[in-house]
Order: C-alpha cells, then structure tokens, then sequence
C-alpha cells in the first residue's frame, strides 16, 4: 500500500494536473481507476467534472465503474495513517470519508494539518526576511528603499517570535501524537 501514494501521484500528474480531462484522456480514461485515484487523493467527487470536460468529445464516462473506483479509493485513503501523511503533505482531509470515521480520523487530521500550516507559515516568515536582508546587500539601493525594507524586517522580527513559538508548539504537539500513537 506504501507505493499507492506514489503511484497515483504520478498517474494524477497524467491527468492535466489532476484538474479536468483532455478529449485524448477521455477516450482512454480507466474510469475505476480514475474514481479511485480521485478518492485517494482525498478529493470529493469529481464525475460531474469529467462529463462535462468529455461531453466534447461525445464521450460519455462510465459513472458506475468510476463510483466503484471512488469506493475502493476511499476505504485506502480513510485509514488514519494515510489522512495523518496526506494532513502532513497539506492535501488531506478527512471529510470525504464515512461520518462514522471522523471522530476517529480528526485528530490524525488535525494534528498533522496544525503542523503543515504553522510550518508553511515559519517558512514564509524566514523567506520574507531573507529576501528583504538581501536586498539591503545592494550598494545601490536609494535611502527611501533601503528604510522601507529595514521597517518591514522589524516588522517580520516582531511577529517571528510567535510564529516560532506555534510552530514549535505545534512540532511538540505532533511528536507526542506520533508517538502516542506508534506513527513514523
């Protein structure tokens, strides 16, 4: 089951990107592969998409084998060890799966998404200020630009210290749901 993942993401990258088909991937689709690939990846539905998108070719998609796809695609990807790495990644959810799962898989969710996004975050941080301290490096720069670049990175040193402060919160927080829970 590891190499799934792998797998259907590189069949999605056939697929225009994973966003609507092309009249030559219509007239190919393998429609159970595609529901599954879709389900796996975590996304609802997406049939009424791809008839609209082959409609111009005057092809009509297989609805049933790509609803028994999407199924089969959903019992693989609504284990909580695949919605904690998809959360990890920033691309999971846990909302497509059965509402009986989702007092069960939320916290793998959450955690692992809490994680994502205080990081995202971090890095955005240390990136803006890299780049504004670069350009100060330039002997070129007029004394307007160069005093506007030195406000904006006290302005990031200002909110530095609790972006660290979350995403650490939010490391520890995920350290000690993996191991909790026995997760790589």
């Amino acid at each position: 089951m590891r190499l799934l993942p792998v797998l259907l993401s590189a069949a999605c990258v056939g697929l225009s990107g994973c966003a609507v088909m092309s009249v030559s991937e219509c007239q190919v689709a393998d429609w159970l592969d595609v529901g599954q690939r879709d389900a796996f990846a975590g996304r609802q539905k997406r049939f009424a998409e791809y008839e609209k998108a082959c409609a111009k070719a005057n092809i009509q998609p297989n609805q049933a084998l790509y609803d028994t796809g999407y199924t089969k695609g959903r019992f693989e990807y609504c284990q909580p060890e695949v919605i904690f790495q998809s959360s990890l990644e920033g691309s999971g959810s846990y909302q497509i799966c059965p509402v009986a799962q989702h007092a069960e898989l939320k916290p793998y969710h959450d955690v692992a998404a809490q994680y994502y996004q205080a990081k995202k975050v971090k890095d955005q941080l240390f990136d803006e200020l890299e780049r504004y301290q670069g350009y100060l490096l330039d002997p070129k720069l007029s004394k307007e630009n160069r005093e506007t670049y030195t406000r904006r990175i006290r302005e990031l040193k200002i909110k530095q210290e609790r972006i660290e402060f979350d995403y650490f919160d939010a490391e520890h927080k995920l350290a000690r749901f993996k191991r909790e829970r026995g997760l790589k």
